[in-house]
């Protein structure tokens, strides 16, 4: 598929859309469908594995390896998180080239829907080790076929000037999405396999929906050659000759590396660290509304504030920021209350970046035809950091025997991370 022709993106600063041409509304361009529909897949993804990653994975892990949980863990995340690297480019480039009745992305989407509820069907049982890898492996390959193509749809169908709503409704969907899942996953603690099917055949019923809703034809498109050499630069965009592509690529990876560390240990760190023990389950709940709180209220200041400024990175510095103070404070105030400020601030910080960040990505994508490539590209910065950050958190674990070090080193890492945006010249 290919964008629409529009204006210039460097016309146009990332999350600060100028005002629309006369005549472009969402209803005349035919986008509300699109804007009601996209924000629930978003959602129901970060709701299954919001649950799968913060609650049912380490709740089986612990079961099945309760001596070694941290190691057992890190393993499981981090072979999956290698899958998700692997699958995210290649879901991305397969769909670019497929031509159908109802569009090139849907069809992938709807077989990745059945897919992930198959998969997790499976999963709710598993009592090993290897098996519970194997199908992780699995499911983030059929589950970055649902994310991949919808986050393409952006860059496919929302001129520019529409994608800073199209990006708050994705972000704060993506946001509430993982914060809900963690939630409703300690609600299934000790029925897991419930959990697995419920959660999983919420995101199948609303993927297949919204790919049916925006179905379109592109039978009539020309179909670019897919040949070995193709296939091997799915895997790379060269940053040399779109520097602002891997400026963007490393900042993420660097913010999202200094974030996964804590959130894959999260549950193990109330427990120990925080010294809740069994209680750590019921406590989710808690922090994850505090969380929410955070969220929400850093997702309403951020697109007004880099509306009013003109400028997005000084709301990426102030998120990060924020985030990192935030890192500061479980140190200082190891307690459940000092885990609920934490958590609104943390949140804060995320929900004001993570507003101004897709549009930003979507401006910096090299090609028009191989949209869905890049993104898959882009996406290694949520999925390598998590690889990275259970490999960080377990010889951290495993060094100082506890898990206090992982404080200061996410606090360093997201800091970098902001500073690289620095260096991206086609924003302000």
């Amino acid at each position: 598929m290919s964008v629409r022709p529009e204006e210039p993106a460097e016309a146009t600063s990332p999350g600060v859309p100028r005002p629309d041409p006369p005549g472009q509304t969402l209803k005349s361009l035919g986008l509300r469908k699109l804007l009601a529909t996209l924000p629930l897949v978003i959602a129901s993804f970060s709701v299954f594995w919001g649950a799968v990653s913060s609650v049912f994975i380490p709740i089986q892990v612990q079961a099945i390896d309760p001596a070694g949980q941290a190691g057992s863990l890190a393993l499981v995340v981090g072979v999956g998180a290698i899958a998700a690297i692997v699958g995210a480019p290649i879901a991305g480039a397969v769909t670019d080239r497929t031509r159908s009745r109802i569009g090139g992305r849907e069809p992938w989407m709807i077989a990745g829907a059945v897919s992930t509820l198959a998969l997790a069907a499976a999963m709710g049982s598993v009592t090993s080790i290897p098996l519970l890898i194997v199908l992780v492996i699995a499911i983030q390959f059929t589950t970055n076929f649902i994310l991949t193509p919808a986050t393409a749809y952006l860059p496919d169908r929302v001129p520019v000037a529409k994608r800073g709503v199209f990006s708050t409704v994705y972000g704060l969907a993506q946001l509430v999405g993982s914060v809900v899942g963690a939630s409703v996953g300690t609600g299934f603690a000790s029925v897991l396999p419930a959990g697995y099917l419920v959660t999983a055949g919420l995101l199948a019923v609303l993927t297949i929906l919204f790919a049916l809703l925006n179905a379109r034809s592109n039978r009539h498109e020309p179909r670019p050659p897919f040949t070995l050499r193709k296939l091997l630069s799915t895997f790379w965009v060269n940053p040399v000759a779109n520097p602002d592509f891997g400026w963007v690529f490393l900042g993420r990876f660097l913010i999202f590396t200094g974030f996964y560390p804590l959130q894959t240990f999260s549950l193990y760190l109330m427990q120990d660290y925080i010294g809740l023990g069994a209680n750590a389950i019921d406590a989710i709940p808690v922090t994850n509304i505090a969380g929410l709180a955070g969220m929400v209220v850093g997702a309403v200041i951020s697109g007004p504030l880099a509306q009013r400024l003109g400028r997005t990175k000084p709301v990426v510095y102030a998120s990060a920021a924020v985030s990192a103070l935030s890192l500061v404070i479980p140190l200082l105030w190891p307690t459940l209350p000092g885990l609920i400020v934490f958590n609104v601030l943390m949140s804060l910080g995320a929900g004001a970046y993570i507003i101004v960040d897709l549009v930003l990505v979507t401006l910096v994508l090299p090609s028009a035809e191989d949209t869905g490539k890049d993104l898959g590209i882009i996406n290694i910065t949520t999925t390598l950091p998590q690889t990275l950050g259970a490999a960080i958190g377990g010889a951290v674990i495993s060094i100082f025997g506890s898990y206090v070090a992982l404080f200061p080193i996410s606090i360093a890492v997201t800091v970098v991370g902001a500073l690289l945006f620095a260096f991206v010249r086609g924003a302000k």
